[in-house]
């Protein structure tokens, strides 16, 4: 993409290659966030630095780290939606990051399959959403099995509207939190549980997490993972599928 062009509503599926993932995991975790959230920042200007010639039309290169490091990437929109996949990082100072860019695209190592999505390549790196300016708290994720959110209803754990928009790992936290030694049930501290069974994740107050989870989707088709966005309708930034 030229300067001045932009992705629909700003937004994108951003996937990584293997290759870039493992230059991430080499950076010290300062580093590490300042890349990804120059990549996060393509989703409003996806023109990057500049874009590149034959025989590698088609890609853009970002700079980042003081412009001693460049990011290659393709941003593209495919069925309407918004798309950046990020192949590679290299020095600024030599042709290095555009050898690895072709031998990857000779050897068809780029399939989508081969491609790991942003929110993925999050946890493998071990960096909390916020950290690089995303909204980890705005998606929907798959509802727990019915017969689990009865139970949890039917015991007085959860009230109804908060047990249909909980996942099954974090309705099993709040059952296991939800009786003290007293043998009462808190329903705050079940909440509180639920919310906290995410690793390393800050989350806003109970009532706001909830409500985030109760509003539309997005429902954007995401071409690399094969499914509709699950975050808030009008996000900023990366889709989510999961």
């Amino acid at each position: 993409m030229r300067s001045g062009e932009r992705l629909p509503h700003d937004q994108a599926e951003i996937t990584f290659s293997d290759i870039f993932t493992e230059q991430l995991e080499s950076l010290d975790p300062g580093q590490r966030d300042a890349v990804l959230e120059a990549v996060v920042r393509l989703c409003r200007d996806p023109a990057g630095s500049h874009p590149l010639r034959a025989p590698l039309a088609g890609w853009n290169t970002l700079e980042v780290l003081e412009k001693k490091q460049r990011v290659v990437y393709q941003a593209e929109v495919v069925g309407g939606v918004g798309v950046i996949d990020v192949i590679c990082l290299g020095p600024r100072s030599n042709s290095e990051v555009y050898d690895a860019v072709k031998g990857l695209s000779e050897s068809g190592l780029l399939s989508d399959d081969a491609l790991t999505q942003i929110w993925t390549a999050l946890k493998l790196l071990d960096v909390v959403a916020e950290t690089v300016g995303l909204d980890g708290w705005d998606y929907q994720p798959a509802a727990a099995p019915e017969g689990m959110r009865k139970a949890a209803v039917a015991s007085g754990a959860l009230p109804v509207d908060v047990a249909s928009v909980l996942s099954k790992d974090e309705l099993e936290a709040a059952l296991e939190a939800a009786w003290g030694d007293d043998g009462l049930v808190d329903v705050e501290r079940a909440i509180s549980a639920a919310l906290g069974r995410h690793r390393n994740a800050s989350h806003p107050n109970p009532e706001e997490a909830l409500r985030r989870r109760s509003e539309p989707r997005c429902d954007a088709y995401m071409p690399r993972a094969r499914a509709l966005c699950i975050r808030r309708q009008g996000h900023n930034g990366p889709h989510r599928a999961s």
